[in-house]
């Protein structure tokens, strides 16, 4: 049976007598709640424009044992639908009030939604319904979409991030030939370096069945067939889990970074004010998305469409990109009003989008507000103090006593924040006006809430004496011979002035579900990892920050590359950890000038390694000159020392792609 790339055709039209009413669900009812449904298919104002897209969500609620939400649909175990639903208004004066009104909405469990929007065929689609009103017109749309071919490489998290952070548009070319046709050879013999002329130009390779010479392989490329006409359709290959849509985090930072900001107002609240009342406004709505808080965006007759965009955005703001914590689209409504107020009350910590000032002055709905218009961020008066749980703590839902103090209880607004906050969002700012790209934006926030974990499992060791969202000795034993695991700091007094200053935060965020899913994933990640012995990230920001390492020190790391890391997972995984946008191997290319000669053959050896992997190989080729040319040197003169030592097996198993890249080169 053919994988149905959308579940559901909705089809809802206001009714003069009737008010909003839901009239078709095709091929079956997803939902017995249709007044709900057809309101949210409506928006407010749908009337006074001539279109309006919006985006929301059902089967919110997840069946988790800490998941304090109820049920929104009849049936719990439906996996999460996200909605795309465009809303027209044709004015005619022969019919009742001037206009008729309809919207039209496809349900899909794919994340990439707005693919549907960025082609023209939902549109088609609603227009026959406005010529011909009948459930044939979305039949037909429901087959023509579902009869698309959809067969997209595989991608590994890992190479996921790494065609995320590269404009290379011939990464992964191979997963292209092997999606393409599973009776054509795979590219593992072909795909082996050819002949070299000078180091990155491979020539002799064999062109691959599916591969084309222009293909753009950060999308795949599809086509919809509806009503006799091709619609084209490009799939991104590089979103991350969380990032649902089409969103800007770049609107949504320059919404609401004012221009001159002013100390907040509101009383201190230790989970959101972690730079005291001069936390920015950003760091304040970050913060809330992390806590849990009840997050509302409103537009005041906006399109609907703007204030689910701010929602979406929000989602990947908290979850780093979508690529570190999960959980915020369960609890997400990127649009929703008044006649679902009862279903949005009942889900704890919701990131809603609505177009009704009414929801200003209900206080007690919500605990921080973002006005898209004002681009102002308001904190409840009504809001949840801190728990007392959430300044002491406790671990795995059982009370623990501190082992190094009080916990968080020392955080309060007398105290000097330092945790980085705002030098962040001053770094944030700077690069959106020099017109960085929206990839990059998310990837400064996606290393910010990489961060924030790996600085909340260091809170939980010293605070606990434990943690399980971190690596440590403990799962990580052979850590201790490869410079240890965690944070990188400048030294032992900031490392505490960090871990005190996000204290607070850190617990807040210990009580939610995105803290939850994390510590199930990193389980998961513990027994799937490919590398174990070592904490690649640690090891990389070492060399990265210029700390001072001896020679021993230096010299035990580059062997342990070279030892540890050599099959396609591990050469995947590691590379994920040195984006191509942050220069790539730049940091490793370190050891081809050390000292010790022992550094550097270990490093022409990892490096040949890598050029005998085609990922790896985009890396070799992203080093800038000196350094390409160094390492070509280096691996004649490494190739030579072997053949006149007759080419010593012991070191040869650890450099046995030296002489292939060497000799091709000379």
């Amino acid at each position: 049976m053919a994988p149905q790339h959308v579940t559901t055709i909705l089809l809802a039209e206001f009714d003069i007598d009737q008010g909003s009413t839901l009239t078709h669900q095709y091929p079956t009812n997803i939902t017995s709640d249709n007044h709900v449904l057809a309101e949210l298919m409506l928006p407010d104002g749908a009337h006074l424009r001539p279109a309006d897209w919006t985006i929301f969500f059902l089967n919110q609620a997840k069946p988790a044992p800490w998941n304090g939400n109820k049920a929104l649909t009849d049936n719990d175990e439906n996996s999460l639908l996200y909605v795309l639903n465009l809303v027209r208004t044709n004015h005619d004066s022969s019919i009742r009030r001037g206009a008729s009104v309809k919207a039209m909405a496809i349900c899909t469990t794919h994340q990439y939604l707005h693919v549907y929007k960025a082609s023209p065929v939902l549109l088609l689609a609603l227009e026959n319904y406005f010529k011909d009103p009948s459930i044939e017109v979305l039949k037909t749309l429901y087959e023509s979409v579902n009869s698309m071919e959809l067969n997209p490489p595989d991608l590994s998290p890992y190479e996921r991030m790494i065609l995320r952070s590269s404009d290379n548009k011939e990464l992964f070319m191979e997963k292209f030939a092997a999606a393409s046709s599973s009776s054509s050879s795979t590219v593992g013999g072909d795909d082996a370096p050819a002949k070299v002329e000078g180091l990155g130009i491979v020539v002799g390779q064999t062109p691959t069945p599916g591969m084309t010479k222009h293909r753009d392989c950060q999308f795949y490329e599809t086509k919809v067939i509806y009503d006799g006409i091709k619609i084209p359709i490009r799939v991104p290959l590089s979103i991350n889990p969380e990032e649902v849509g089409e969103f800007s985090l770049i609107k949504l930072v320059t919404t609401f970074s004012p221009a001159s900001p002013s100390p907040n107002q509101h009383p201190f609240h230790p989970h959101l004010d972690s730079n005291g009342p001069n936390t920015h406004p950003i760091m304040l709505l970050m913060n809330a998305l992390l806590t849990g808080k009840r997050v509302i965006f409103l537009g005041n007759g906006h399109p609907a469409g703007d204030v689910a965009n701010f929602v979406l955005a929000a989602c990947a703001l908290g979850s780093g990109s979508g690529g570190v914590l999960r959980g915020f689209p369960e609890r997400a409504y990127p649009y929703t009003n008044l006649a679902g107020i009862d279903h949005l009350l009942t889900c704890k910590g919701f990131i809603a989008g609505v177009t009704n000032q009414l929801f200003e002055d209900r206080t007690a709905w919500w605990d921080v507000l973002c006005n898209i218009d004002t681009g102002k961020i308001t904190v409840s008066k009504d809001i949840t103090p801190a728990s007392s749980s959430s300044q002491g703590g406790n671990y795995d839902d059982t009370r623990a006593i501190p082992l190094f103090g009080g916990g968080a209880t020392s955080a309060s607004p007398n105290n000097k924040y330092d945790n980085g906050d705002n030098e962040f969002m001053a770094d944030i700012v700077s690069a959106i006006q020099a017109h960085y790209g929206e990839m990059v934006i998310r990837a400064k926030f996606q290393e910010y809430v990489t961060r924030f974990v790996q600085l909340a499992s260091q809170y939980e060791e010293q605070t606990y004496g434990q943690t399980t969202i971190g690596l440590n000795r403990q799962n990580t034993p052979e850590s201790a011979k490869f410079l240890g695991t965690g944070l990188v700091f400048a030294d032992d007094a900031s490392r505490a002035r960090e871990i005190q200053a996000n204290a607070s935060r850190i617990e807040g965020w210990r009580a939610t579900t995105s803290y939850k899913y994390l510590q199930l994933d990193h389980r998961s990640w513990l027994t799937s990892r490919s590398i174990k012995c070592m904490d690649v990230k640690r090891t990389i920001s070492l060399l990265k920050q210029g700390r001072t390492l001896s020679m021993q020190e230096v010299s035990m790391l580059f062997r342990g590359y070279l030892l540890n890391i050599s099959t396609d997972e591990q050469i995947i995984e590691f590379l994920s950890s040195l984006p191509l946008s942050q220069g790539g191997l730049f940091c490793i290319a370190y050891g081809l000038f050390h000292p010790l000669a022992n550094v550097r053959n270990d490093t022409v050896a990892f490096f040949n390694r890598f050029y005998q992997h085609p990922t790896g190989r985009v890396y070799i080729k992203s080093l800038n000159r000196f350094h390409r040319n160094t390492y070509q040197r280096l691996a004649r003169e490494y190739a030579l020392l072997e053949e006149n030592a007759n080419k010593q097996p012991a070191y040869g198993r650890l450099s046995a792609s030296a002489g292939s890249v060497s000799s091709a080169s000379t």
